[in-house]
């Protein structure tokens, strides 16, 4: 039994080439096929919709991870050399603490400036240190502060000999362990030479400062 279509007339003609194809049973069941086809495919797509999602998500966290571990590694990396140069001059850090203690100490800048005279042979006959604190609170400021201020006090050293004597003795002071800058330097001849010295006295008079560490 046919079925009639209430079709506009200029269609009618398409309807009525196509529909010899359309009741053909080869053309149902490729129809049937390709309709089965299609759902299959939409629905495959729905079903492997969240695998590929979860694929594409594993794949930039690996990236990810990736670019994360090579940053770690360049940080290890950074802390073996550091505490490589540590090593290596961890011998040498005491010496920081004689350039430039935490307190004035005085007394220590003294005595070594009296044994470089004795090794440089020259004698020392005066020196004269300007009033200092005793002591600091440095040690107390260094766990909250990575900035080092500093400070100095003021001496002034008269020194006897001759001139390699004297010579020696500047060599030696620049040498000092402990941070000190020479403000000025007077030579004069010596008034109290004997003349039984084979080379003429000189007087040398330095005013120098010492440096150390304040809160």
């Amino acid at each position: 039994m046919a079925t009639k279509f209430n079709l506009p007339e200029q269609y009618r003609k398409y309807y009525r080439s196509l529909e010899p194809i359309l009741i053909k049973p080869k053309t149902r069941t490729y129809g049937t096929v390709i309709f089965f086809f299609l759902v299959i495919a939409l629905f495959g797509w729905y079903a492997i919709k969240p695998t590929v999602q979860t694929i594409l998500y594993l794949r930039k966290e690996i990236v990810d991870k990736t670019a994360v571990n090579k940053k770690m590694d360049d940080k290890i990396q950074a802390l073996i050399m550091s505490q490589m140069v540590l090593d290596s001059v961890q011998s040498k850090l005491p010496l920081i603490d004689d350039a430039m203690p935490t307190d004035p100490d005085a007394i220590d800048v003294v005595k070594q400036l009296r044994d470089l005279a004795v090794t440089s042979r020259s004698s020392v006959s005066a020196i004269q240190v300007a009033s200092v604190p005793a002591f600091t609170n440095a040690s107390a400021s260094a766990s909250t502060s990575y900035t080092i201020k500093q400070d100095d006090f003021p001496l002034t050293v008269s020194i006897e000999g001759e001139y390699p004597a004297l010579s020696s003795f500047l060599t030696g002071l620049v040498s000092m362990r402990r941070t000190i800058v020479i403000d000025s330097i007077a030579f004069t001849p010596n008034k109290r030479q004997t003349t039984n010295l084979t080379a003429p006295s000189v007087q040398l008079v330095l005013k120098i400062k010492a440096y150390y560490k304040t809160p």
